[in-house]
């Protein structure tokens, strides 16, 4: 073979196992943790990465709490350093009996957490494929809370009145079960990089009203993604999927307005601070096809003013 042809096939080769090991490191980068996929299906899911938090000074935000204060020398666990991140998924029509689960994910003495659970008053327990779970009642409600510490890196909770939640977890964690419908099928549009990210299902059935009159119906039948991300300045993003173009027209109606209101609300009123105000104004909403995506941007020099107050 002439030189020059296999100094190609080699560059080539090259080039061609770099692109796979680039897409390979990409697609684990990107894959969500490993939380996420145990959650129940539902209508709403929620992600929060708390390990930023592990380079802040936060012990002195905790230390005059005398609650928090004796559940970290009962447990071992400390917020500001111990916990990795909270996955979040809940299905409700807007009642307050609706079905909720949250994983956390950290550093976990198992032996005192399962202690402190167990002293708890009222705690029953049960067992499901080799996991002890707690149960603790709530008031007058028919629900019940469902606690299960699966390993040292691992806390589950439920609140509903089924133990399906619960167990499906423990089989997830087990490696059997699928992951939830809405990571599958709207994970890809959330922004790389998000320290934070919800994402909404409202079904058409649900009632989406608010406080101070407004009126949310025109989100029925779609998928909201909320997310924030961090590069010096704090980037929120809120993307609105409709099921056709008419229904996003109709949802960028309504935010335009909305945004218009709370900027002649800020504008008109002696009082209104600076900041706030440049950041309503540089609000950014635009539609393409069925989505409309709304884009806020927190400058450094403003989240430097908010901690020096505090």
């Amino acid at each position: 073979m002439h030189r020059s042809k296999k100094l190609l096939l080699i560059v080539g080769l090259i080039l061609l196992f770099a692109a796979i090991g680039a897409a390979v490191t990409y697609h684990v980068i990107r894959r969500p943790a490993k939380a996420i996929y145990l959650l129940p299906d539902g209508n709403v899911m929620a992600y929060v990465n708390f390990t930023p938090l592990h380079f802040m000074n936060l012990d002195k935000s905790f230390a005059s709490d005398p609650q928090y204060q004796d559940f970290a020398a009962q447990t071992g666990f400390h917020f500001e350093h111990d916990l990795d991140n909270v996955a979040i998924s809940g299905n409700s029509t807007g009642e307050l009996n609706g079905e909720g689960a949250a994983i956390f994910t950290g550093t976990f003495d198992q032996e005192r957490l399962t202690s402190y659970v167990q002293k708890q008053p009222g705690v029953e327990t049960e067992s499901y494929n080799g996991k002890k779970i707690f149960l603790m009642h709530e008031g007058n409600q028919n629900q019940t809370v469902r606690v299960c510490i699966p390993d040292g890196k691992t806390v589950a909770v439920t609140v509903g009145t089924s133990p399906e939640s619960m167990h499906g977890i423990i089989d997830k964690s087990s490696g059997s079960g699928q992951a939830p419908s809405l990571l599958n099928d709207y994970y890809g549009d959330v922004p790389f990089g998000s320290v934070a990210w919800a994402i909404v299902r409202v079904p058409d059935s649900s009632a989406a009203a608010a406080p101070g009159g407004f009126n949310f119906d025109f989100l029925k039948n779609s998928v909201t993604v909320m997310s924030v991300r961090y590069s010096g300045s704090v980037r929120a993003r809120a993307e609105f999927i409709s099921e056709n173009q008419a229904d996003a027209t109709h949802v960028f109606q309504a935010v335009n307005g909305f945004v218009a209101f709370t900027r002649a609300t800020q504008g008109g009123s002696r009082n209104a601070d600076k900041d706030v105000a440049a950041l309503i104004d540089n609000i950014q909403l635009q539609q393409n096809g069925n989505r409309v995506v709304v884009n806020l941007v927190v400058p450094q020099e403003v989240i430097q003013k908010v901690s020096a107050s505090h």
